[in-house]
């Protein structure tokens, strides 16, 4: 029961490892389309009866609690990111060995131990593993460069927080007058605020602060279930400001959930598009909810999404 107890914790938990779409003629049988890569429903459904499979008694238990969607869904989005950070990979030139891959594993007890208590397998664990590796060389990449110039301000509701996004990207001057609007009557905002990922490693690691590019408005509770939403639009963002390293420096943890949120600018450019019958692609944690309501913010670019 342990195991089953922390295999379904790492369900819940998926998309923090590391806009749903109609069917078409390219998204008949896809999990996901990624750009112009197909992720077939097929390779969810492997993925989902080995992990059953592994764990004989969890079935039941995830029908019971009704959780048998929510683990095809974590899977449709961790194929999603690993397509991603591939993307992403080939733009930077950024690669892992074989033996880097090992190395990890081996760090983490083996094959067997890895994936103990996990929903990844030992069919997928080596995939898996290099995705967390390319994604720590991109953080570790752009982390002591990474520096934004942003207006922000605060609400207390998803439906506020919508609001002030939807205003701020109308462009600078209405993101101004929302930002001077709410300082006058005290709530925390300001305008032209800057921030490099050194100054705060946890903000960056946790939050799509660093991963939007200029003109994205960006709403969120950069402490879940808080109450508490931060409306930012991105002004200036520079991947080239002199190197700097935070007090003590950034452990790799750090550096891969830098790269993961990173992915959102790829996901901007090249498009997600996710089956309905795995939910709506969430695309400020990058990872895929039941339905729109369900999204942990908004993400805001001016652009159509893909559907």
């Amino acid at each position: 029961m342990l195991r089953h107890g922390r295999l379904l914790a790492s369900i819940a938990a998926a998309g923090l490892l590391l806009a749903g779409c109609g069917s078409g003629p390219n998204q008949v049988g896809a999990a996901a389309i990624v750009g112009d890569t197909r992720i077939p429903v097929t390779e969810v459904q492997t993925w989902f009866d080995e992990a059953l499979a592994k764990e004989p008694d969890l079935k039941p238990q995830l029908r019971e609690q009704g959780q048998l969607d929510d683990l095809g869904r974590q899977l449709a989005a961790q194929l999603v990111r690993q397509e991603l950070v591939e993307q992403a990979a080939r733009d930077e030139r950024l690669a892992v060995t074989d033996q880097q891959v090992t190395d990890l594993i081996n760090r983490m007890g083996g094959p067997q131990q890895a994936t103990a208590g996990k929903i990844y397998t030992q069919q997928n664990l080596r995939e898996v593993m290099r995705t967390q590796l390319l994604a720590t060389e991109l953080g570790r990449k752009y982390f002591d460069r990474l520096a934004i110039t942003f207006d922000y301000t605060q609400a207390t509701t998803r439906r506020e927080a919508q609001e002030k996004a939807q205003r701020m990207l109308q462009g600078p001057a209405e993101a101004a007058a929302v930002v001077n609007t709410d300082a006058r009557t005290g709530l925390p905002a300001a305008l032209g605020q800057h921030l490099r990922a050194t100054d705060s490693p946890r903000l960056a690691a946790a939050t799509p602060l660093f991963g939007a590019q200029p003109g994205t408005v960006l709403a969120f509770e950069p402490e879940p279930n808080s109450g508490q939403w931060l409306i930012a639009r991105i002004n200036d963002r520079r991947t080239d400001a002199p190197p700097a390293s935070p007090a003590g420096g950034a452990d790799e943890q750090t550096l891969q959930g830098v790269g993961m949120f990173l992915l959102g600018i790829t996901a901007d450019r090249v498009g997600v598009r996710l089956s309905p019958r795995y939910g709506v692609w969430d695309q400020v944690s990058l990872t895929a909810v039941p339905n729109d309501s369900e999204t942990t913010g908004f993400r805001l670019t001016g652009r159509p999404t893909a559907s």
